[in-house]
């Protein structure tokens, strides 16, 4: 019998983590688990994921308005997110009273679960990793050189020059230290993040595997572009470059302002280029390329996804930090090459030259050849879309990813 798994995660839906997460726990179900979800806030209708409500949703409120106050504390020239998940709104108690053999957690922060009440967790723990949080101080993302505070440890005299007020960085990792004394499994998707949690003070002495997030290749499948283009209202005769992010356009992260100075070089080679930009409200602000652009809003639903990936002639993921972006795992299973710069996670999901297109960090002459020739190439023979798709069956298929997960509950079992 395979073991019983019960999945934590903030949200169901909402950004890549938490699609991530149910995506694996949809896998499992497929293949026999007995599998279930809880989540602070559930945006799918599915019966097997419960959120929370009344009094629960109340004290998720409270502790995402927490969060925000005590992270003000601390002044950062480094305006990336923080969690300080000094309070929560689940209780320990409720998932140690729970029937599941094993508690996989995922990306729980943001008022869903504190640092003490993830270290009351008595049952076994399995942890899929989205990014550098739980091995960090509040920071999700952050400097991974040498002198990465959490690689030897955040003390008073590590502390950027930069920075002032309250070190809740700090106090975090502490909190973790002082919580989390039974070794929990980690599972991260990518290398970089794998070799980042493995060479961490606080993980180093727990067992670290890598595991790809899993992708629905049946749900992400090849699909006809002139369809796809027909049913979105898509131009038909012109290259369509893909950007998706959440967060809108503003997110520095995401690399927006990258891509739009890359595209003016693209132009100079396809003057009919036009960007559909996916998850961000229509923005008059000005743009380096003047490049036509068709805003659309944030999807949910595989099939809605899907279809903006057949339509594009290739899918730009220009990120500054990523883990293991969805958004290029999805791409390559739907048949469409992928162009990024060689950072986090993403040399484990572009074959260069094969695939996709690498640039180096942050060439934008790079990015900008990158896409000149996927586009040359969707326009040609299509091979990088051929590979892209035969990667993805062999790599982060259901069938592929639900089996290593099955060894590691077994393990973390034993």
């Amino acid at each position: 019998m395979p073991p019983t798994v019960l999945h934590l995660s903030t949200y169901d839906a909402n950004g890549g983590a938490a699609r991530g997460a149910y995506a694996l726990h949809r896998a499992l179900l497929g293949q026999g688990f007995d599998s279930s979800m809880r989540v602070a806030r559930k945006a799918t209708d599915d019966p097997t994921v419960h959120g929370l409500t009344g009094t629960g949703d109340l004290r998720f409120r409270l502790a995402q308005r927490t969060d925000r106050q005590i992270w003000r504390l601390q002044r950062s020239p480094t305006r990336s997110w923080r969690s300080p998940a000094r309070v929560g709104s689940l209780s320990a108690d409720e998932i140690n009273s729970s029937s599941a053999d094993v508690v996989n957690l995922h990306w729980v922060t943001n008022g869903f679960l504190s640092i003490a009440e993830i270290g009351r967790i008595s049952k076994p723990i399995v942890w899929s990793l989205y990014d550098m949080w739980p091995f960090a101080g509040t920071e999700h993302y952050g400097n991974d050189g040498p002198a990465a505070r959490w690689r030897a440890g955040y003390t008073r005299h590590n502390r950027p020059s930069d920075e002032s007020g309250v070190d809740i960085d700090r106090r975090a990792w502490e909190s973790k230290r002082r919580h989390w004394t039974r070794p929990m499994s980690i599972v991260a998707a990518s290398t970089w993040l794998r070799d980042c949690a493995a060479t961490s003070a606080l993980f180093r002495d727990w067992p670290v595997a890598q595991v790809p997030h899993v992708i629905d290749c049946e749900a992400f499948r090849p699909g006809d572009m002139a369809a796809a283009r027909a049913a979105l209202g898509l131009p038909q005769d012109r290259p369509l470059v893909l950007f998706l992010s959440s967060a809108g356009i503003g997110d520095r992260r995401k690399g927006w302002d990258l891509l739009d100075t890359a595209l003016v070089r693209v132009r100079r080679h396809h003057p009919t280029v036009e960007v559909v930009v996916v998850g961000s409200p229509a923005s008059d602000q000005g743009t380096t390329s003047g490049a036509p652009i068709h805003w659309h809003a944030a999807v949910n639903g595989d099939n809605a996804l899907a279809t903006l990936y057949r339509a594009a002639s290739v899918t730009a993921v220009p990120s500054r930090e990523d883990n293991m972006p969805l958004t290029a795992m999805e791409a390559q299973s739907s048949g469409r090459p992928v162009v990024a710069f060689r950072i986090g996670g993403l040399p484990d999901i572009v074959a260069h030259h094969q695939t996709g297109f690498l640039a180096e960090p942050f060439d934008t002459d790079g990015l900008a050849d990158g896409l000149i020739q996927a586009i040359d190439d969707s326009l040609h023979d299509g091979a990088w879309a051929t590979a892209a798709r035969r990667r993805a069956m062999s790599t982060w298929s259901s069938e592929q990813v639900v089996t290593r997960f099955a060894d590691i509950y077994r393990q973390a079992l034993a």
